[in-house]
């Protein structure tokens, strides 16, 4: 326990501007939206086919109705979506390589206390942490709702947010096990710590890149390959919108999980205890 809140209040700083700037976002994005509900849905259709397949696809609009509720959320959630995969990375990195980057490794594991339980206790708090972002993102999004006067389904539009909250939360699970295990590899070898940290933050700029390339097929059983990819599409906007959920790339995501903290794990028990 002494280890897992000792992790919380290490992480307490960085969780508390992520979650200020997720509700900025969210209480911007609801009264960007009661200016486009209240204006001509026409106009603002013809306006996002004027642009290129590619740069709706850069920007998440690609297949989404902005004028509906649904659709606008999706985009806004696009955006959150990457800011979370980059705190899951950074929360990931830091329970694993934290005393490497304070130079306390050495007074940590001394303790009566084995390796697997110190990064039990690390990622578990990694995960409350990003439990907490994902409640945050939920809660504040659900209050920005009253503010939409005109807003005919209130229900159906809760689900929505309640739905996407649960794709975030699982999104940053793979993202945080992808780092996680990269990181925990990479520790035993020179400059790991800089390594582990760049292959978790590019693999959310490869998952990006590969979303968009998805985004971009009008035929998306071309671009499988592509989803594969990016698991900010293993369940599409629409996939989340309609309460579907992708089986095959379901199953993906709990393998990639299961796999890399079983490596995590692995490589964290064998790793040197030198410093680099």
């Amino acid at each position: 326990m002494n280890i897992l809140i000792r992790e919380l209040k290490s992480n307490a700083k960085p969780l508390v501007i992520w979650s200020l700037v997720v509700i900025l976002f969210n209480v911007a994005g609801v009264m960007k939206f009661e200016g486009i509900a209240g204006g001509d849905p026409q106009s603002v259709r013809q306006l996002t086919e004027a642009f290129p397949k590619v740069a709706l696809a850069v920007m998440g609009i690609s297949d989404l109705d902005m004028t509906t509720f649904a659709g606008y959320y999706a985009v806004l959630m696009f955006y959150v979506g990457i800011m979370a995969a980059v705190y899951a990375v950074a929360l990931a990195v830091h329970a694993v390589s934290r005393e490497m980057m304070d130079g306390t490794y050495e007074f940590l594991f001394v303790r009566p206390v084995s390796r697997a339980v110190i990064l039990t206790c690390k990622l578990v708090a990694a995960l409350i942490d990003a439990v907490i972002f994902t409640v945050v993102d939920l809660v504040s999004a659900l209050l920005c709702l009253p503010m939409l006067d005109g807003l005919s389904d209130v229900s159906g539009s809760a689900m929505v947010i309640v739905r996407f909250a649960i794709w975030m939360l699982a999104m940053m699970l793979v993202f945080g096990a992808l780092a996680a295990c990269a990181c925990a590899v990479c520790l035993g070898a020179e400059h790991g710590l800089e390594r582990g940290s760049l292959i978790g933050n590019s693999a959310v700029v490869v998952a990006y890149c590969a979303g968009v390339a998805y985004d971009m097929f009008s035929d998306h059983d071309a671009s499988v390959v592509a989803r594969v990819l990016s698991p900010f599409r293993y369940a599409t906007p629409q996939d989340v919108i309609d309460g579907r959920i992708p089986v095959p790339f379901a199953i993906l995501g709990v393998v990639i999980v299961v796999v890399c903290f079983a490596v995590s794990y692995i490589a964290f028990l064998r790793r040197d205890l030198t410093s680099r």
